[in-house]
């Protein structure tokens, strides 16, 4: 009991709200545009909207990587960090910007996920350019500190008949040995009536993919369920036996995204949860009346993080968070291990009892 009591004393605590439901932070949203002043001034590049996270936790500071763009039409991928998960200090110019003309990605870049792999962090994106990648592909890029990015040349992932006709939001776990990307995709046969859905490929190596054949996840087939008009956004952990996918999703009607929760023993079988969705627009005149969507779940240094774009009439997107259930169906785990550290708590925790049990026995 002294042993597990000193390793358990350092993990993260769950306990956020009573219920069921994930509660919005008081002091939304998080990370806003940078206003505009000049033109020329440095951080104007995502005076327009900031959208789309991805955070990770080290056990001391987060790191979010996001969308941003202005209103003359420039768009990147920018970096903050933060040492509480809630006040951010942007890095003031875009991380990753389109390529040079004639490139696969010169018209557009678009976060899909970031990883650390211990020595590197690894990030796939969609990016576009005007002729013959004009649906998407999805890009790889790694870097030794966050900021600066090395692209590959060529796109690890490219339409073929399950998504040729639009390619977005990759988001790759690894498991053991393998790479896991779910992404979304739209084909030739699609129709309002049958947009884009969740598709799914595998990797030894995260640059080599193979695609399923048929989609995963796919909008609900009840007309009036509030996802039964698109799905889109994965967002997925693996806790060691169950696989949790946070998505957004919106009826037929095409308004208002909110975002839902669906659980997987595989991550091919979805089963969605009977509490979706489970974050939903605020009300009239809130920073996200208009929807929620692009969640991203993070265990933090108190518990379980929801961050989120947040939707409004007449303003950009901005990025919101909201705390984690007390009792959540599916418990992610950290991007970065927290082993060594319980590890070397339970040995020093064993060494003083055995110094106690001597003492007590001389």
């Amino acid at each position: 009991m002294v042993l597990f009591l000193s390793a358990s004393a350092l993990l993260p605590q769950l306990g956020y709200a009573d219920g069921e439901g994930w509660i919005k932070y008081s002091g939304n949203p998080v990370l806003s545009p940078t206003p505009m002043v000049l033109t020329t001034t440095p951080g104007n590049w995502d005076s327009g909207y900031t959208v789309s996270p991805r955070v990770l936790y080290d056990g001391t500071s987060y790191r979010m990587w996001y969308n941003g763009g202005n209103m003359s039409g420039f768009a990147g991928i920018g970096y903050s960090n933060s040492t509480n998960g809630v006040t951010w200090i942007k890095h003031s110019s875009p991380v990753l910007i389109p390529g040079p003309s004639g490139s696969w990605d010169s018209a557009s870049v678009a976060l899909g996920s970031v990883l650390w792999n211990g020595t590197l962090f690894l990030m796939w994106y969609r990016g576009s350019n005007s002729t013959t990648n004009q649906a998407g592909a999805v890009g790889f890029a790694y870097s030794k500190d966050g900021i600066t990015w090395k692209k590959l040349a060529h796109p690890v992932l490219t339409g073929t008949d399950i998504d040729q006709e639009y390619i977005a939001s990759p988001y790759v776990i690894k498991t053991e040995l393998t790479y896991t990307m779910w992404y979304v995709g739209r084909n030739a046969s699609l129709t309002k009536s049958n947009p884009s859905r969740i598709l799914y490929a595998t990797s030894f190596d995260g640059i080599q993919w193979a695609k399923s054949p048929s989609p995963v996840f796919s909008p609900s087939s009840d007309p009036s369920a509030w996802d039964s008009g698109a799905v889109y956004s994965p967002s997925v952990y693996f806790n060691g036996t169950t696989f949790g996918l946070w998505y957004s999703g919106f009826g037929q009607g095409i308004i208002a995204p909110q975002i839902g929760l669906a659980t997987s023993p595989d991550g091919r079988t979805w089963t969605r949860s009977p509490l979706n969705p489970i974050l939903s627009p605020g009300g009239q005149s809130t920073w996200d009346s208009a929807g929620v969507e692009q969640p991203n779940v993070v265990l933090g240094a108190s518990g379980y993080l929801l961050y989120y774009d947040g939707l409004a009439d007449n303003a950009g997107g901005r990025i919101g968070l909201a705390q984690a259930p007390q009792t959540p169906q599916i418990l992610p785990v950290a991007e970065f291990p927290y082993i060594s550290l319980l590890l070397g708590v339970t040995v020093c925790a064993a060494l003083c009892f055995l110094r106690f049990q001597k003492k007590t026995h001389a």
